[in-house]
């Protein structure tokens, strides 16, 4: 069957890695890009030029093992896989005898190539060969007897045999049993690409293994493991974790200060584009390794010294299947979902495994003093808020609860986790008070947070201890909303403007909006209660300062959010003053919330700002319709046959009807 021709503009991609190989092509003109996507990023193998094959090797295999695009504009030869492998048939080249050949292809050479199928190509009935190797037996006849030989030549003894000519035969050996595992030795790449950037990136997605697109978890060298045996074990540890990446960098960090340590490890992971980031040290004995999981940078994420200089744990050198299962945990854990591969990654592996690892992952391990346990059960505490947050069952939250509070009571008030540690048993205790609305348990979230503020300086950590600040302002809005007193909620505004003391909009911009929003809503809650108007008044001019500062493409959420309480405070005091004006504006800003969320896809979110919206619009229309109403009754009422005049007696008489009208309505 001819060959079809087929045009290709550049950039068009020609057929997709794991596609089923239906074609194969020959480059007629132009360029040719095969390519792997690894990490969502088109990584170039190599580039075909005229007359090179593309598919040629994966019609047996039935699925293309590269990408293909044009770098060009190329035109290509098309041919039916089927019509190519009957070709291969008809001229002898599956022939299981026949010498092997190079074959053009679509993906660079491998040892690995077709290792599962041994085809020679060339004749099938032993043609004539001029040098018979040593090595060779003279082919045999059906009876056994060795074939006669003449002037070198190998002639069969049975003449009959080639009276008719044979159909070559495909013949595929069958295939070979498997290797036994090798331990997984990890590509280590150098801790600075600058000196060949293009090789490296090239050499990172040429892995054994397939391609994965998950997470990247950045493994350093571990400091005191002279012949890397640590390092690798490690690896082959987090290896086990589905749709995670392990890349391996060829330097220790060994500075003694976490925070400059942690911003080391967080280049590294910028420069080889990984999600976190694990290093890791031997203590003077060589048996216990101290390790430090450290988060992606996020632009403007408030952190605490805990988060910024990475979460510690400890594990034996010689690790058994439960310290194995929390390596994998506490690296996990320190993945921010940034992306829906990291989201999923959390939600589906986290649960199962810490609970799993629950009963032995709350229990002292042999060997740690009290600060080195704290330290771990501060990590498992963390990956059971996690998983609980992406799964939520009670059960989970009880036992964080208990990791926190077994650690609360190991580690001293200097300790790095001290101050994370209690805000986590108040934001625990804060979700239990508001699930059953229970007041004592929220106060018992209130001091908690004041207990870890007090370990903080507020000119030294201003952002942490506005952080705390305003976790105490929301627990005592939540308690003043609870028990409708006054002093509750003045407790509540002086807690946002003591963080407002320290944050700034230009340095603290998402925890600063958090603070203003939380004063706001206090005060529009309080003067929901209040026949003055005053203090929604002042909710509104605080909203109104925070959109201005607030950028909407950078912080589209927070802009939402505060528009949509804006707006609420509008309608609370179009009805206690009874302005249309007010109630057409809050239409306006509900409406530039709702359009917010839709585009974020934020859909609970979406339908709050909707329902508002629509109850805002109905109360609009009822109230123009009333006003239509009286401004018609009116015209009736002074009409006249006589041309409008515009005396002044007429104008204090219709100015004495409108007063007359509102009598009637009180």
């Amino acid at each position: 069957m001819p060959k079809k021709e087929k045009n290709f503009s550049a950039g068009e991609v020609i057929f997709k890695q794991g596609e089923p190989c239906r074609f194969v092509y020959t480059v007629l003109e132009g360029r040719v890009e095969m390519y792997y996507e690894v990490a969502g990023k088109a990584r170039v193998l190599a580039t075909k030029t005229e007359d090179d094959l593309l598919g040629a090797n994966c019609v047996l295999d039935g699925t293309y093992d590269t990408s293909a695009r044009a770098a060009n504009n190329v035109v290509l030869a098309v041919q039916d896989a089927d019509d190519y492998i009957a070709q291969l048939q008809r001229s002898g080249e599956l022939s299981p005898t026949a010498p092997s050949r190079p074959q053009k292809d679509s993906a660079p050479a491998s040892d690995d190539d077709d290792s599962d199928f041994n085809f020679d190509f060339g004749s099938a009935f032993g043609d004539d060969e001029e040098d018979e190797s040593p090595k060779q037996k003279p082919p045999r006849g059906r009876s056994g007897v060795p074939a006669l030989t003449r002037g070198g030549g190998i002639f069969g003894a049975e003449r009959e045999e080639t009276s008719e000519p044979k159909q070559a035969v495909v013949k595929v050996e069958r295939q070979r049993p498997p290797a036994p595992p090798k331990a997984a030795v990890p590509r280590v790449l150098p801790a600075d690409i600058k000196r060949s950037p293009i090789r490296e990136w090239l050499l990172e997605g040429m892995v054994d293994e397939p391609p994965a697109f998950g997470p990247v978890v950045l493994l350093a060298s571990v400091a005191g493991d002279e012949d890397g045996s640590c390092r690798d074990a490690v690896y082959r540890v987090l290896r086990q974790v589905p749709d995670l990446r392990v890349k391996v960098v060829d330097s220790v960090i060994s500075d003694p200060n976490p925070q400059r340590a942690a911003m080391q490890m967080r280049s590294w992971m910028k420069q080889h584009s990984a999600d976190a980031g694990l290093y890791a040290s031997l203590d003077a004995a060589g048996r216990l390794t101290e390790f430090r999981a450290v988060r992606a940078a996020l632009p403007n994420e408030p952190r605490s010294a805990f988060l910024k200089e990475g979460s510690r744990f400890y594990l034996p050198v010689d690790m058994n299947a439960e310290h194995a299962a929390l390596l994998k945990i506490f690296t996990v854990s320190a993945i921010v979902p940034t992306r829906l591969e990291h989201e999923q990654l959390l939600r589906l592996f986290l649960p199962a495994a810490v609970r799993e690892a629950a009963p032995f992952g709350l229990k002292p391990m042999v060997g740690l003093n009290g600060e080195e346990q704290a330290a771990n059960l501060t990590c498992f505490g963390s990956a059971l808020s996690l998983a609980a947050a992406f799964k939520p069952a009670a059960v989970e939250r009880e036992q964080a609860m208990e990791a926190y509070s077994e650690a609360l009571k190991l580690m001293p008030a200097s300790a790095p986790e001290y101050v994370f540690v209690n805000r986590q048993i108040g934001l625990l205790h804060q979700i239990a008070g508001e699930k059953r609305e229970d007041v004592e348990t929220l106060k018992k979230a209130e001091k908690t947070f004041m207990a870890a503020a007090e370990a903080v300086s507020a000119s030294v950590r201003p952002e942490t201890w506005g952080d705390l600040k305003i976790r105490l302002g929301k627990v005592r809005q939540r308690i003043a909303s609870y028990t409708g007193s006054g002093e509750d909620f003045a407790s509540a505004m002086g807690a946002y403007r003591e963080a407002l003391g320290r944050l700034k909009p230009s340095l603290h911009t998402e925890k600063w909006a958090d603070a203003v929003n939380g004063l706001a809503r206090t005060m529009q809650e309080f003067g929901a209660h209040s026949p003055k108007t005053t203090l929604l008044e002042k909710a509104i001019e605080l909203y109104e300062r925070e959109l201005a500062v607030i950028d909407k493409e950078r912080f589209p959420m927070l802009w939402a959010a505060a528009s949509n309480n804006m707006a609420s405070a509008l309608f609370m005091l179009f009805e206690k003053k009874d302005d249309p004006d007010l109630l057409r504006r809050a239409v306006e800003v509900f409406s530039g919330a709702l359009a917010v969320y839709d585009s974020m896809g934020a859909g609970k979110m979406a339908a709050v700002a909707n329902n508002n919206l629509r109850r805002a619009e109905k109360t609009l229309s009822e109230v123009e319709r009333e006003l239509e109403q009286k401004k018609n009754w009116l015209d009736d009422i002074l009409e006249d046959d006589a041309p409008p005049s515009d005396e002044e007696p007429l104008v204090f008489e219709k100015i004495a009807v409108f007063e007359e009208l509102d009598d009637e309505e009180e």
